[in-house]
Formats: C-alpha cells, sequence, structure tokens
C-alpha cells in the first residue's frame, strides 16, 4: 500500500470512531490507540515509522508501554465501515487486557485435548437453530431450550464446554462489540453481518476446526441473554458468561439427547481426510525447514489443528530452540525464533518439534 494510502485509511477509520459511543457498547469501555500496517511500515497517532517487528496479524498488543488495537492493511479494497467495526473488536481486546480479564483460554492446552466428539457437535447446531430463532422470532420457548441443550453438553463435555466458553467470552464478546459498533456505523450492514451469521453457525462445516465459529456462537449467546433474560454480560469476574448464565435463575432443565446427526460425521470425516492429505503432501514436496528437537511457543490459534502426530499451522509459528523453555515467560519470547507462512508439524503433546515443513 503506498504511504498516502496508508495514512488516508487510518484517516478514514479515525473519523468513524469519532461517531460511536463506545460506552453503549460494554459498560466502561472507551477508545483505544490503533495503528495500520502493511509489509513495510505503520501508522500510528504519531505517524509513520517503519512496521515493528511485534506487528504479526490483527489483535491487541503491547507497544511501547500501552495496549493498542493493530491491523495488517491489504492491498483490495475495504470497507472502512466494516474495517472500523473490527479495529473496535481489537480495541476491546486491548480493554479486557487492562481490566485484568483472566476467562482466557488455555489455547496450548486445547490443541491437544479437545475432542471433536460427534453428539457435541449435533447439540451445538441445534443451539444455533433455536439462537436464530430467538433473535429473528419472538421465541422464548427457543431461549430456554437453548439453555437447556448447553447445560446437556456442559455435563457430558465439560472439558470442551470450557474450552468453548471462553472463547465465547473473550473472542465472542469482542464479536458482539464490533456488529453493535458497526450498526451505530450502519445499520444495514450490521443486519446483513448478522445474517450472515445465522447462516454460519448452522452450517456444519463451520465446526471443523472449532474455534472460530465460535466467535459468533458466543456472540449469538450474548444477545439471546440482552434479550431474554436480566443476566449481567459486562461484568469481568472469574467465570464465563457461558457457564454462569446456566447457573442463573432459569426454569431450563437438560435437553433429551437427539441422534448424532449424520451431517456431522460426514463433515468430521471429510475435515480428516483433508487435514490427512495436506500433511501427505507437505512432507512429499519436503520442504523442511526445521529438523531436531526444538519447543512450539507460538502459532496462529484460529485455525491450527493436530491428529495426535502432525499439526497443521498458518500463517506463522514461534518456537524455542533445544528441549529445555525459560523459566521466565518473558525469556520464552525473548529467544522464540519466528517462520513466517503456512506449515505441518511433526510433535508430540508436550509441543517438543521434531521436523517441520512449510507447505
Amino acid at each position: 500500500m503506498k504511504t498516502m494510502e496508508l495514512e488516508s485509511v487510518y484517516r478514514e477509520i479515525e473519523n468513524r470512531l469519532d461517531r460511536i459511543d463506545f460506552s453503549v457498547l460494554y459498560r466502561g469501555f472507551s477508545a483505544f490507540p490503533f495503528a495500520l500496517y502493511d509489509e513495510e511500515q505503520a501508522f500510528l497517532k504519531e505517524g509513520y515509522t517503519e512496521k515493528p517487528a511485534e506487528f504479526i496479524g490483527n489483535t491487541s498488543i503491547r507497544y511501547k508501554g500501552e495496549y493498542i488495537a493493530i491491523w495488517n492493511i491489504s492491498e483490495e479494497a475495504r470497507d472502512c465501515d466494516v474495517l472500523s467495526s473490527k479495529i473496535v473488536h481489537e480495541m476491546f481486546h486491548a480493554f479486557q487486557h487492562v481490566s485484568n480479564e483472566r476467562r482466557w483460554a488455555d489455547e496450548q492446552a486445547a490443541l491437544v485435548k479437545y475432542r471433536y466428539d460427534e453428539m457435541n457437535i449435533t447439540l451445538k447446531l441445534k443451539e444455533a437453530e433455536c439462537m436464530r430463532k430467538c433473535l429473528m422470532e419472538d421465541s422464548p420457548e427457543d431461549f430456554y431450550r437453548l439453555l437447556a441443550l448447553r447445560k446437556s453438553r456442559r455435563d457430558l463435555f465439560p472439558y470442551e464446554y470450557d474450552y468453548e466458553s471462553r472463547i465465547e467470552q473473550i473472542e465472542g464478546s469482542a464479536h458482539f462489540v464490533e456488529l453493535s459498533a458497526l450498526k451505530q456505523l450502519d445499520e444495514t450492514k450490521a443486519q446483513k453481518k448478522w445474517s450472515g451469521l445465522f447462516s454460519e453457525i448452522q452450517d456444519t462445516s463451520r465446526y471443523f476446526p472449532i474455534r472460530s465459529v465460535t466467535y459468533l456462537t458466543g456472540a449469538a449467546f450474548i444477545a439471546c441473554l440482552k434479550k431474554y433474560s436480566s443476566f449481567d454480560t459486562d461484568t469481568f469476574t472469574d467465570v464465563p458468561f457461558s457457564i454462569a448464565a446456566l447457573d442463573s435463575d432459569n426454569p431450563a432443565e437438560n435437553e433429551t439427547l437427539p441422534e448424532i446427526d449424520e451431517r456431522v460425521i460426514e463433515y468430521k470425516k471429510e475435515w480428516q481426510k483433508k487435514s490427512e492429505e495436506i500433511v501427505k503432501e507437505t512432507i512429499e514436496k519436503g520442504d523442511l525447514v526445521l529438523d531436531g528437537d526444538h519447543r512450539l511457543v507460538g502459532w496462529n490459534v484460529y485455525d491450527a489443528s493436530w491428529d495426535g502426530k502432525y499439526a497443521i499451522l498458518t500463517y506463522f509459528i514461534g518456537y524455542v530452540e533445544g528441549n529445555e523453555l525459560p523459566a521466565m515467560e518473558e525469556a520464552i519470547f525473548a529467544s522464540m525464533k519466528v517462520l513466517n507462512g503456512d506449515f505441518v508439524a511433526e510433535m508430540d503433546e508436550d509441543f517438543h518439534l521434531h521436523h517441520v515443513w512449510k507447505r
């Protein structure tokens, strides 16, 4: 992106952020600094700078002593209303950090522990239909069925439900805030996004892998809670709202279990087959970029997967040379080396990397 274009987009977003009432998005929330960047440079409130090494992906990071939102601007044309709402999403993550949010998921453990159980996902698809009816229609009975379905899943799949609830807490809240910000900028665009959300959470293929669709189910569940209950979704506590809401006063009982959805069985097989093909083709290609024992310490958690031997990782990986990790987290990241690209990694459940191939 040319220099003036990067600054121009920044100013367009800045003007839109000035129109947003952050206080109604989430209690106590206000705007944070943000930066746009490309492969070579970044633009912040102070002006241009060479792209900092820590600017990776679209997220919130601590930069020069404060949390900021960062966004990687590519060449294609962008809708600045939508982009501004996504910047608000990342600002909300900064707000979570400074508010001492404690309900983060353990992504490292989840990569090796989360199990794709067909019944869990069957129930999640039924929840998705309930949430669509709750929000597109006036259907209190579907709200109580939604709570009953979630109670059943929590009891049957406690680890998976806890992990999902933490993603819903962190990313679902941020996605809800994003859509609420977009509604302030352009209500028609926000309605279109909600319509797309309902389509996605009812699409079986979106649950493989699970993490990204959980942004959407979290936002939808918050919207349902706000419409049908007095549950407070805006308080920083130790318990994710997806768990706490089930223990608040409501008449929902556990749902009778349905038959496993055949679509879930089909898409799980397709996903596993596709993953096996990626691993096979990548190893046969033979672009070995890392050999010997190293420790995986950073990766794009958005769509990472592991089959018990091979991990499929996108965008980048961070690793520390050798078997032992430094004792302090700061030392780990100080010694971390980064490889950019998409990879297949042979590793064990303790995150020892033995071979890494570039896709």
